[in-house]
């Protein structure tokens, strides 16, 4: 796991704990203490990484934007509507290839901004991204799909068209290890991209948390 998620999944494991134990309302003063300062070192840790050290948000904004359009391109690809014949009539494929050419196209933003946004986030999780893809390559090229020098996805249309929608809902559709590691990798991202935006805000609650 890359150091980003490690030090993300270590500062929440600290806040949620250190969250539990703070029943009061108006919190223990040692507690809120301690929980402020896990903030505060979290902070230091992601702008030693370059994250959340820009003023401008706007390429955070762009990679979080990208990788919900990506998060949501897979989402549609589980219908499993788009696997079968509707009764009594024969099956159209063409949702199908739709939705695996709108699921590409998400993938290929999400690369883009994250090369915009560069860093510690790009090189971490393209790294993922890309070695998630590589395990299942031949799954891909099977359908039609490969991987660039670039790390963006190329389709062979022709390819794709002819692939069995079985060979698609197995890589992509619910169940496929493929599907879950991406989505993981995707709300990592993206809730690391919000605690960055959060951190330049400045903005801390009664109990020492960083408010968006």
């Amino acid at each position: 796991m890359s150091s980003i998620n490690n030090s993300y999944e270590y500062y929440q494991c600290n806040q949620s704990l250190l969250s539990m134990l703070n029943k009061s309302k108006s919190g223990n003063p040692l507690i809120n203490q301690l929980i402020s300062n896990n903030e505060i070192k979290y902070q230091q840790k992601m702008e030693s990484l370059g994250i959340g050290t820009t003023k401008n948000n706007t390429r955070y904004k762009n990679v979080d934007n990208a990788t919900n359009h990506l998060l949501d391109a897979l989402e549609k690809l589980d219908d499993k509507d788009l696997y079968t014949a509707e009764s009594g009539k024969e099956y159209d494929k063409s949702k199908l290839i739709k939705g695996v050419t709108n699921f590409v196209a998400a993938y290929n933003s999400t690369i883009s901004n994250l090369d915009s946004c560069g860093g510690a986030l790009n090189k971490n999780f393209k790294t993922e991204f890309t070695d998630t893809f590589k395990e299942n390559a031949a799954s891909f090229e099977k359908i039609g799909i490969t991987i660039n020098a670039d790390k963006k996805l190329s389709v062979d249309q022709e390819k794709l068209n002819a692939a069995n929608q079985e060979d698609i809902k197995a890589l992509l559709g619910n169940g496929s290890s493929y599907r879950r590691e991406l989505i993981s990798s995707a709300n990592s991202m993206d809730s690391i991209i919000n605690k960055a935006l959060a951190m330049r805000s400045g903005t801390y609650n009664a109990n020492g948390f960083m408010m968006y």
